[in-house]
């Protein structure tokens, strides 16, 4: 980091030293507090110089203003994990867990810092050694639960995810119904990928049974039933997440199509289809659809529903596929012109991400269940609108 970005970034921690220098000065006199300022921006000069193996011994103070010391020395451990000088914040937080006149919650506080140095060095065992210290403590016991569960997210340890969510759970109250859940679903994912077909099903149970409301559980079962030839309860476990999750439609409509045609039932199958056709429906859901009326009616009438559904629903994919059609009816004369649109329509299309978090704002053109920009579960979702579905 260059120093005038380190002078900038030092800014805050000279404001909160000398509001507690300040502060503690009325009962020390004085001599404390210029005591205290001389050595704090004597520090502050060694470091904008360079000369950081010197800053530590500046930072000291005399006994009396220990907490002071304390304040600055974690937040000057946490510019330089910043910076990436992992040693140098791992020296200054544990020198602060080193005293023992401290109050509790200042040691608390360093050696919650010391683990996310840990954790950002990349020793990830000794990080959750010392978050795990901490849920003794009184202090920052929560923020230790939270960021455990991070790291074992991370890692893909969801066995161990599983644990500390419910023991977070159990001890503050919190609600991990929804992501307990969400590393159930990871398990059974693994176990699938192993033909591990027992246990994947008995963690989807274990899903349901924190989150009996868990759409991608449900999923995951509708497609295991599927698979099985359960067309009755694949069907009905599709119905529930629509219900609860309409929004998740164009994930699950080619399944569920493909359910209805396996079921051997083609009233039922007309009667979904005349479901749609009476409501405004997502492009994906309207491409499948338009599919499946082709097999049964012909082209004629599937283009019918097409445009009817592209009219109550416009949207840029909707437009490709119309312009497409008319490459096909277009004259001879007229084809070049209608394939140029085409082609410029394919490329803004390719470049429009079909998903993005509600919570970052992160875009991809994966569903995914944990966003990868933020970690947070279940915030990614189908743009709808004009350029999305």
């Amino acid at each position: 980091m260059a120093i005038p970005e380190l002078f900038w970034l030092l800014l805050p921690v000279a404001a909160v030293a000398g509001w507690f220098a300040a502060k503690r000065s009325d009962s020390r006199g004085p001599a404390a507090f210029w005591d205290y300022t001389s050595n704090f921006h004597q520090g502050l000069n060694v470091l904008l110089s360079e000369q950081q193996d010197k800053a530590p011994e500046l930072f000291d103070e005399p006994s009396g203003t220990s907490r002071d010391t304390a304040d600055t020395h974690i937040a000057l451990g946490n510019l330089y994990r910043r910076r990436g000088d992992m040693d140098r914040a791992v020296l200054l937080h544990q020198s602060v867990i080193d005293k023992q006149e401290l109050p509790e919650e200042v040691r608390a506080t360093a050696r919650f810092e010391l683990a996310r140095d840990y954790d950002s060095a990349g020793l990830l065992d000794r990080s959750e050694q010392v978050f795990r210290e901490l849920l003794r403590s009184p202090f920052r016991r929560e923020d230790a639960y939270a960021s455990l569960l991070q790291l074992h997210e991370r890692e893909h340890d969801w066995e161990q995810a599983i644990v500390v969510a419910i023991e977070f759970s159990r001890s503050t109250g919190e609600n991990l119904r929804s992501r307990i859940a969400h590393y159930y679903c990871e398990r059974a994912v693994l176990a699938g990928k192993e033909s591990r077909v027992g246990d994947a099903r008995a963690f989807l149970e274990k899903a349901r049974e924190h989150d009996p409301d868990s759409a991608r559980a449900l999923m995951m079962q509708a497609s295991a039933a599927l698979g099985e030839g359960d067309h009755d309860q694949s069907l009905l476990l599709y119905e529930q997440v629509e219900s609860l999750r309409p929004e998740l439609m164009p994930e699950i409509i080619d399944a569920w199509f493909a359910a209805l045609q396996s079921a051997g039932d083609p009233q039922r199958l007309l009667a979904f289809i005349k479901r749609i056709h009476g409501q405004r429906n997502a492009y994906s859901v309207i491409r499948s659809t338009r599919a499946v009326i082709a097999d049964l009616h012909g082209s004629e009438a599937a283009d019918r529903f097409f445009k009817e559904q592209i009219l109550k629903r416009p949207s840029l994919k909707g437009l490709r596929d119309w312009a497409h059609d008319q490459v096909v009816l277009s004259r001879p004369g007229e084809r070049d012109k209608v394939q140029v649109i085409c082609d410029l329509l394919d490329q803004v299309v390719e470049d429009k991400p079909a998903y993005r978090c509600r919570s970052c704002g992160f875009q991809g053109n994966v569903m995914h269940w944990r966003c990868p920009g933020c970690g947070h579960w279940d915030s990614v979702s189908t743009i709808i609108g004009v350029e999305g579905e």
